[in-house]
């Protein structure tokens, strides 16, 4: 099978075409294609990869095999071939339970989980939004066994808490990938971080410090050092669009876009749950009772066209940043080359998803 079009390539867009054969890409070049092929009067771009989806559908990622067939389709319906299940800040015995059962999904090629990502319990509680204060810890403590699955592919910690430079190491050295958040740390505290082996920052701006012209702290340092990516929730209730603004000037290269998605997300307004705390969806905005964000109603395809809205990016650019980098920052094959898996979303000149391709099959 050949698609052609117009391509989206490292947030560029090329007149081209894709070759597929069974589940991967097996060639992808410029110009007229070798042989027949579907013409796409939009734009083909590799399939979306969220790193941070804590639910969808009115479901949590931890509520067993129905609730992550209801996320996967929603996900899928919205071009997301790939993506991260987050479990956040709970028990022991939950996350032990959900981290086994994701473990096994992530094992099954027909679903878009590729993995793990642990947003938690080493966050501070000072910064910790809507984590439960009773289940936060410290590295110090030690390190639970689940962290040890071979399915974790991203943890989130703040760096200033005792232990968290060496599990930073310890999680690098085994191929796990450490960002920044829900963290105190001072700009120092987050270039020493970088220097154990994290290389990202969770949702930015958001459970940090704020930046000053004397104390940038995390949001000033990530903007300013080449080292890191930094992921967004680019909805424009996080953060600012102005602000938004800002990191397409400062990163714009190094920007990832996650959704933080919550059960509100793909579901009606209405109330949900989220590890144990009841959360609103109204208007967009999900709340917890004390008006605290509890993640997002925001789909990565919305994301994608609200960056674009917000800064200006062109929709190429904005499709980078949710296919091709958070690909790659968990070290799977990305975008359109020979070799990577055959994900294909096709998009109409506004951003909006018209159809999708998991591993060579529309769906």
């Amino acid at each position: 099978m050949v698609v052609a079009g117009r391509l989206a390539r490292d947030g560029q867009e090329v007149d081209g075409w894709v070759e597929v054969s069974r589940t991967r890409i097996s060639r992808v070049g410029t110009g007229k294609p070798p042989r027949r092929a579907n013409v796409w009067r939009g734009l083909i771009t590799p399939g979306f990869c969220d790193l941070q989806v804590n639910g969808a559908a009115g479901a949590n990622v931890t509520d067993g095999v129905a609730a992550l067939d209801a996320i996967d389709a929603v996900q899928l319906a919205h071009g997301v071939t790939s993506y991260l299940p987050t479990i956040i800040t709970t028990s022991a015995d939950v996350a032990r339970k959900a981290v086994a059962e994701l473990a096994e999904r992530a094992r099954d090629p027909s679903s878009p989980v590729v993995g793990i990502h642990l947003e938690g319990p080493f966050l501070n509680p000072e910064f910790r939004g809507i984590h439960r204060s009773e289940f936060l810890a410290s590295p110090a403590e030690g390190e639970p066994a689940y962290y040890g699955s071979d399915a974790v592919r991203l943890c989130t910690l703040a760096p200033e808490l005792p232990g968290s430079l060496a599990l930073t190491s310890s999680l690098r050295r085994r191929g796990v990938r450490v960002a920044i958040g829900h963290t105190a740390a001072s700009a120092e505290e987050a270039d020493e971080a970088t220097r154990s082996g994290a290389t990202a920052v969770t949702h930015l701006f958001n459970g940090m410090r704020g930046f000053h012209h004397r104390s940038p702290n995390v949001p000033g340092w990530a903007l300013a050092d080449p080292r890191v990516a930094v992921t967004v929730i680019a909805d424009g209730l996080h953060v600012h669009p102005v602000a938004l603004r800002l990191v397409r000037r400062a990163a714009a290269s190094r920007v990832i876009l996650v959704t933080d998605a919550s059960p509100a997300a793909g579901a009606p307004d209405g109330a949900y749950e989220i590890a144990g705390v009841p959360i609103r969806s109204e208007g967009g905005r999900v709340l917890d009772s004390r008006g605290t964000h509890a993640g997002s109603a925001l789909t990565l395809d919305e994301a994608v066209r609200r960056w674009m809205g917000f800064t200006g990016a062109s929709l190429a650019e904005a499709v980078a940043a949710a296919t091709e980098r958070p690909a790659r920052l968990i070290g799977l094959r990305a975008g359109l080359r020979a070799g990577a898996p055959a994900h294909l979303v096709l998009l109409d000149p506004a951003g909006h998803v018209a159809h999708v391709m998991r591993r060579g099959r529309w769906l």
